[in-house]
């Protein structure tokens, strides 16, 4: 039987694994982080967000929007305009070529998935999966309840 220890050892080696595919398969090396994120997320919502929006949802500064918002504008793929019914106010809309960006980054990770799952044998895929499941499911319980515990004691 496995110790916690080693199960430990191989869900880090899992996440660093996951967090070097995400990096090496995503403009987040070469953007930042938080560019990245702001990118996707424009993507999915697929509408101008205020700046102020931004800054509540992701709960940083103005300024830090600004800077995050410069980055995306220069690379081309954001572009800010003003309000119409308030010239103080500012929208940011992702590009044709933001858009690219993102579709091409999902592309890229589903088809790196692919080449992974190419490397185990057929007929262990379906057991992997399950056991994969059934530990993640695990986690996400533990961890849940774990949330739940620490928001009851406040």
């Amino acid at each position: 039987m496995k110790s916690s220890q080693e199960f430990i050892e191989l869900t880090a080696k899992l996440q660093e694994l996951l967090y070097d595919r995400d990096n090496s398969y995503t403009l987040c090396v070469v953007i930042g982080d938080i560019e990245c994120a702001l990118l996707r997320f424009l993507h999915k919502i697929n509408r101008p967000l205020r700046m102020r929006e931004i800054a509540k949802m992701y709960k940083i500064s103005n300024a830090k929007v600004t800077r995050v918002l410069n980055k995306l504008v220069k690379s081309g793929f954001v572009e800010r305009y003003h309000s119409e019914d308030d010239r103080r106010s500012w929208y940011a809309r992702i590009t044709d070529e933001g858009s690219k960006m993102a579709e091409d980054t999902k592309y890229k990770l589903n088809k790196f998935q692919e080449e992974v799952l190419d490397l185990i044998p057929v007929e262990d895929i379906e057991k992997t999966y399950y056991y994969l499941k059934l530990f993640v499911d695990a986690y996400d319980k533990i961890i849940t309840n774990s949330a739940d515990k620490s928001v009851k004691i406040k």
